[in-house]
């Protein structure tokens, strides 16, 4: 295992394409600057073969993400190596909860690893056939980040003002509702290689929810848009719904270590990233 640099980053979204997983080559960079002692990489004969990487929030919480094996190269152990270099880095840095989100053919790694479930997280998937105008929300401005941080610290657990205000550098729409007023929700639409993708989604309020989904999907690209909807947020499940969106693929969210870090899958409508959190 050695760490991952730029010079390996077009042969890991390669290794990101033959999965068929939706990030796109910007998240891998921004993976790297970010957090660039703590993204990992698997080769052999000058081939790379397996991709891990990590996000640290603090001391509290830390995330593990593209934890990516080769087709040619899995049933061997390759997945459990990465895993335990990625958590080596994390335990070295006193790291106190660890969680990441799992595909079914990982999840078996992780449980292994110690990693338990804290609940299911389906991705979801639509095609907007219609255009809507923006319901009472507008753009985010400079001077919305510090109501926007707090919601979603609220939410996530720890504050992430630093990867929440990358991605937003790098999203066609970053949104808060109300369009007047205190700030009570926020959303952003993101690009993807397969499709648009919802989140991160912070709303607690009915009407609000509503107004985000239906302003983000408004301004969609014509392609499919996907969702990943914590399964214990009634209002993320009943709007996924109402929206058309059908489940695609399984997801769980898991933690290794004390759930010390309150993650309330209630508030949030949408995650960031399965890669993030």
């Amino acid at each position: 295992m050695v760490l991952m640099t730029e010079r390996h980053l077009a042969a890991a979204d390669e290794l990101r394409r033959l999965a068929g997983w939706n990030q796109t080559s910007q998240g891998w960079v921004r993976l790297l600057q970010v957090e660039p002692e703590g993204c990992f990489v698997a080769m052999e004969n000058y081939e790379l073969i397996g991709t891990v990487t990590t996000i640290t929030y603090g001391r509290d919480l830390a995330w593990i993400g593209m934890m990516l094996v080769h087709p040619n190269y899995r049933r061997r152990g390759l997945g459990t190596q990465l895993m335990q270099r990625a958590l080596a880095y994390l335990q070295s840095h006193r790291i106190e909860c660890i969680r990441l989100d799992a595909t079914p053919l990982g999840r078996p790694v992780y449980e292994k690893l110690g990693f338990v479930p804290e609940w299911g997280l389906p991705r979801h998937q639509v095609t907007p056939t219609t255009r809507s105008n923006p319901q009472n929300t507008r753009e985010l401005v400079q001077s919305d980040w510090t109501a926007v941080e707090k919601l979603d610290s609220q939410a996530f657990g720890v504050s992430r003002s630093q990867i929440l205000r990358r991605l937003a550098q790098d999203s066609p729409a970053t949104l808060v509702w109300p369009a007047q007023g205190p700030i009570l929700g926020y959303g952003m639409l993101r690009l993807g290689t397969q499709a648009d993708y919802i989140g991160p989604l912070v709303c607690a309020d009915t009407a609000g929810a509503q107004s985000l989904i239906s302003s983000v999907l408004g301004i969609a690209s014509p392609r499919s848009v996907f969702w990943d909807v914590p399964d214990d947020n009634p209002l993320a499940n009943a709007l996924a719904k109402t929206f058309g969106f059908t489940p695609v693929r399984p997801l769980t969210r898991m933690r290794l270590g004390p759930a010390s870090v309150p993650s309330d899958p209630r508030a949030q409508l949408a995650i960031a990233d399965p890669s993030l959190g």
